[in-house]
């Protein structure tokens, strides 16, 4: 009897080892693979979508650098144009701007650009005449005999007249300058009568 029962307990131990040893490991072990191949998905689709942000933001400077780049070569080509005498026309809606400058003057470059950058506020004011003089004997002169007529004896370029205002010389970063020849233009363009020495100056010349 102590026999038979001694048999049953170790088939059953052996029944239970099977149950416990076989099928339960195999269920885990698949679970870990489901589990770290969901890891592993989850940690690619991470590091792509940050490769990804790293592409568009380094494409996005690489285009921000390229405009910027554009834009500085443009600004660099800005001179301005070679007039003479013979261009300027009587104006009783806009100031009229006389500028004498240099061709491959920098200061004369800079104040072109400072004309240019700030066109969408000014170009419906103003009518801008400019007069190169370093290759132009004839604008040369034409300088001397205004600035002298203003009681001047110009000295360089960049010379400019607006109104009854004269400016010799600009330096890119004089802001105060920079100010002021803005507001002497919205002040003349907003005086019902226009100051134009040039047409005083021309009068003296019939």
């Amino acid at each position: 009897m102590v026999n038979c029962i001694t048999q049953v307990n170790i088939s059953m131990q052996n029944k239970i080892q099977v149950n416990l040893n076989t099928p339960f490991p195999q269920k885990t072990k698949k679970r870990i693979i489901l589990s770290l191949i969901s890891v592993i998905v989850i940690i690619l689709s991470v590091i792509l979508y940050f490769m990804s942000s790293n592409m568009n933001q380094v494409k996005t400077h690489q285009e921000e650098n390229k405009q910027n780049q554009t834009s500085k070569n443009t600004q660099a080509n800005i001179e301005f144009s070679k007039m003479t005498e013979k261009d300027i026309k009587s104006s009783k809606n806009k100031v009229n701007i006389y500028i004498f400058w240099g061709d491959g003057c920098p200061h004369c470059k800079h104040l072109a650009q400072f004309f240019d950058s700030n066109k969408s506020e000014l170009k419906d004011k103003m009518n801008l005449y400019t007069f190169e003089v370093w290759k132009d004997s004839t604008n040369l002169k034409f300088m001397k005999d205004f600035g002298k007529f203003l009681g001047e004896t110009p000295q360089g370029v960049p010379y400019m007249i607006i109104g009854d205002k004269t400016f010799s010389g600009f330096a890119e970063s004089d802001k105060k300058t920079k100010d002021e020849i803005i507001n002497f233009i919205k002040q003349g363009y907003q005086n019902s009568s226009k100051i134009d020495k040039y047409q005083e100056y021309k009068a003296t010349k019939q």
